[in-house]
């Protein structure tokens, strides 16, 4: 995959991609995690229950062949909540564009939403790009369709779904800020309280889903938590079914590392860095920036192939 979206990329701190090459391990049969045991670093409220996603760095691919992102970014504040002006950041700035996508030398990557990808601008009414806003732009009279696949196998989903009654609903995120914290810090500034939104600990449920009628577990995209506050994780914080040892992507994550998101890789989105990280400026991304306009990409066509596989094995099982 070559990490190019199928969409226009919005001009200004949030534009530009470069041609990357991904490669996506995914298992076909998702078996949910039920070992234990796991660090707990990036997701403190899993309690080692679940393997933790990146807090920088890739953590699923969407159905365009874009990595999603975890919520922190640059110096390690929430971008999301940086974006919503929920702090101040005087570390390094980080701007997001439309559909909450950046790039970052190059590697255009989304924090939150990704629905766009499945958004057109209505010409006969003179909307651009620019038109598209979450999650007003979307119809909440469906369930979203799928967005992205994890590193488990299970599908990442949009906004809008099924709540298990027949009613189509905004899924809100079960996470919160502490008191008094604001998103300055990430990951730490949050905290989950069970039953706060639709969703679960690593932000999804088990539910029935337009590809998946009889139900399997998924995620969501979340914008607001059950109260209508900040939707962290946005995607989702750690990984309900096994990730194979060989597993998940090289999109490049940030780890531990303090100074990920500087040097080489800061670029439209991101700010120049401070001293002590490296990097001497805009020029170390690379020169072959593209503009996009709406294509297909392969990727999409495999990631799909890879779902219809998965819903024809619970079709199988839901048979027997």
């Amino acid at each position: 995959m070559n990490g190019i979206p199928n969409h226009d990329l919005e001009s200004g701190p949030g534009c530009c991609a470069t041609a990357q090459s991904y490669t996506l391990i995914i298992p076909r049969e998702p078996v949910n995690d039920t070992t234990g045991g796991h660090s707990s670093t990036n997701c403190p409220s899993a309690g080692g229950s679940y393997q933790c996603a990146a807090d920088r760095g890739s953590i699923a691919y969407g159905m365009n062949g874009v990595p999603f992102f975890g919520p922190e970014d640059g110096p390690g504040g929430d971008a999301v909540a940086y974006h919503h002006g929920e702090y101040e950041e005087d570390r390094q700035q980080i701007w997001l564009g439309i559909g909450y996508g950046h790039s970052a030398g190059g590697t255009y990557h989304y924090h939150a939403d990704a629905n766009l990808m499945h958004w057109h601008p209505n010409e006969s009414a003179n909307e651009g790009w620019l038109d598209y806003s979450f999650p007003s732009s979307l119809d909440s009279e469906v369930s979203s369709p799928v967005i992205g696949v994890a590193f488990d196998g299970y599908p990442i989903y949009g906004i809008y779904g099924d709540d298990g009654n027949g009613q189509i609903t905004e899924m809100k995120s079960s996470y919160q800020l502490k008191d008094g914290e604001t998103g300055y810090n990430g990951i730490d500034d949050y905290e989950y309280v069970d039953g706060l939104g639709d969703l679960d600990v690593c932000n999804g449920h088990f539910g029935p889903t337009p590809d998946f009628p009889q139900g399997i577990y998924h995620y969501h995209s979340s914008i607001e938590n059950g109260i209508g506050e900040m939707g962290f994780p946005y995607f989702l914080i750690c990984y309900h079914g096994e990730v194979p040892d060989s597993g998940g992507g090289n999109g490049g994550g940030g780890g531990d590392d303090p100074c990920a998101g500087y040097g080489v890789t800061w670029g439209p989105g991101i700010g120049p860095p401070p001293a002590g990280c490296g990097g001497g400026g805009q020029g170390t991304q690379s020169a072959e920036t593209m503009m996009i306009t709406s294509t297909l990409d392969w990727s999409s066509i495999l990631l799909g192939l890879i779902l219809l596989t998965m819903g024809i094995n619970a079709f199988r099982r839901y048979r027997r």
